[in-house]
């Protein structure tokens, strides 16, 4: 699954309407799940499907684990006949910090959460435990939007041409490829020297031949960066798009007009900084892009969190 052979799922159980006493999967979950064993069924990922449950008194404790892992023994059955290897595990905590104890602990490479999503404003709201995950998750971390899962037509990767925009350049690749989607390599220019030129009194040829010399090498370096992965294997094709602006607007603009399901964009952190995110770009646009996300971390990222 996108080069992980370790992923931990993220299952939220929550009572059923007509018997409290059952868990059931409320949809972003489901999402969730079934995604996760899709993309393990092409790759021959391992699965582990992780569920928190809050602490309580003794017997009501037995009684809410008892049904956690009733829930969590039918999902992996599924998953086994599709012929994906599934692990269960049942925690007491806070999710998101028992997730990322169990990413440290385990070695998982990627985790999958459901989203949650306000309908007013139809914009992707994560919840505290996704927003908790993208800022102090070690690894890679996917949070699916339950409209988006079903049918991924466009990946949107943002390549800022850092080492973490090459990871997520490798991470886009392989959805596209297993999503069978097509990808959009989205960079963003913001052409600094383009306002000292124009005090300067420079021509409108020189303003222009700036701007060109901009694009020109950022679109050769990411081609540069695209030969080094196997885009060729894409069924959908690839597309790059290199524009003028603001990264978070040019980033949302773009998922809108393409009608993208996935974006896979890097977070920022400086090293030695535990827990440092998300960075200006990130920070803007997670709580309000209208699709699902998958956030990469940089390799100097420390967690804040630390396994018991």
């Amino acid at each position: 699954m996108l080069g992980m052979k370790k992923v931990l799922v993220g299952v939220d159980g929550v009572p059923a309407d007509e018997n409290p006493d059952v868990l059931v999967l409320p949809p972003p979950t489901r999402e969730a799940v079934n995604l996760a064993v899709r993309l393990a069924e092409a790759s021959g990922a391992e699965l582990t499907f992780f569920l928190v449950t809050e602490a309580c008194c003794e017997e009501e404790q037995a009684i809410v684990e008892a049904e956690a892992k009733k829930l969590l023994a039918a999902l992996a059955d599924e998953a086994a006949r599709r012929g994906v290897t599934v692990q269960t595990q049942v925690a007491t905590g806070r999710p998101w910090m028992e997730i990322i104890k169990e990413v440290l602990r385990d070695g998982h490479q990627m985790v999958m959460v459901g989203s949650r999503q306000h309908s007013r404003a139809r914009r992707m709201v994560l919840g505290s435990t996704g927003t908790k995950l993208l800022r102090k998750c070690p690894c890679p971390v996917w949070v699916v939007r339950p409209e988006e899962a079903a049918e991924v037509r466009t990946v949107v990767v943002a390549d800022d041409l850092t080492k973490v925009g090459e990871r997520c350049l490798d991470l886009g690749v392989s959805a596209a490829r297993y999503l069978d989607a097509r990808l959009l390599v989205l960079h963003a220019i913001e052409l600094p020297l383009e306002r000292p030129l124009r005090r300067s009194g420079a021509a409108p040829q020189e303003l222009d031949d700036y701007r060109d010399k901009i694009r020109t090498d950022a679109e050769q370096a990411i081609n540069e960066r695209l030969a080094m992965t196997d885009f060729r294997t894409i069924g959908q094709g690839t597309r790059i798009e290199v524009k003028t602006g603001r990264p978070d607007l040019v980033i949302e603009h773009a998922i809108e007009e393409h009608s993208a399901g996935l974006l896979v964009m890097g977070t920022i952190a400086r090293g030695g900084v535990p827990g440092l995110l998300l960075g200006n770009t990130a920070e803007r646009l997670v709580p309000v892009v209208n699709c699902s996300v998958i956030a990469v971390k940089p390799d100097d990222f420390v967690s804040p969190i630390q396994p018991d």
